[in-house]
């Protein structure tokens, strides 16, 4: 049986033939990336239809509508991307049901809202969060400092507002941050920088950060990318 479908990178156009999806009920990866699918997302792509899918891979397409609710039960889904596209809506709460989610990118579509829902916690094996090049606003909620696995944090290009959390300092397995482009302020020093030894890429440019670069900052040995220009530092 068929466990691993890629047709990425072609002229592939239409709406995703959902009717032949009950054939694929063992497959396991799917990246139709690259192409001009277009309508909404499938909402059967796990449920009964395919329940062991771990890899769905969508991006580069002309999807619309709003994520399905159907996501969440996908309950070995491990890597979901759905990035460039044409997303809107919000986030579903059902998408959170989906426990095994290692990597999370929904980044450049139209999607908005508020990040405060305590069910990401949930999602506590993500090591990629990509969210940048959306409509998302207020402040980064401070259970983000839950997601211990995170390495990737990209919120660039919203309208995000507010302080730092000092909760991102617990995300010790940090490589990247990518808030640019917002209209975050208040001060660096909320968050303790030498508690992110792995911290390779900061991002906030363009933004309202005022105060003095924190001492903290230095400590990142391993920070080869620095941008804090366009601020009140």
């Amino acid at each position: 049986p068929l466990q691993v479908l890629n047709i990425s990178s072609n002229l592939f156009a239409g709406q995703f033939p959902c009717a032949t999806w009950k054939a694929m009920e063992n497959l396991m990866a799917l990246n139709a990336s690259n192409n001009s699918f277009t309508g909404k997302i499938p909402t059967r792509f796990c449920n009964n239809s395919s329940p062991s899918l771990t890899v769905l891979d969508l991006c580069f397409n002309k999807f619309s509508g709003s994520i399905p609710q159907g996501v969440g039960d996908c309950s070995k889904l491990r890597v979901l991307r759905t990035g460039d596209n044409y997303l809107s809506g919000t986030l579903p709460d059902e998408l959170f049901n989906a426990i095994s989610l290692e990597y999370l990118s929904f980044a450049n579509n139209d999607l908005h809202g508020v990040l405060d829902t305590a069910n990401t916690v949930n999602l506590r094996n993500l090591t990629t969060l990509d969210l940048g090049g959306n409509r998302f606003s207020r402040k980064i909620p401070d259970y983000i400092g839950q997601l211990k696995r995170l390495e990737e944090f990209h919120l660039n290009n919203n309208n995000m507002s507010g302080e730092l959390p000092s909760a991102l300092s617990n995300c010790t397995n940090l490589m990247t941050i990518d808030l640019k482009s917002n209209g975050l302020s208040g001060e660096l020093t909320n968050v303790n920088f030498s508690n992110l030894p792995n911290l390779k890429k900061l991002d906030l440019w363009s933004s309202k950060f005022t105060g003095t670069v924190p001492e903290s900052m230095y400590s990142c040995s391993n920070l080869t990318a620095l941008r804090l220009s366009r601020n009140n530092l």
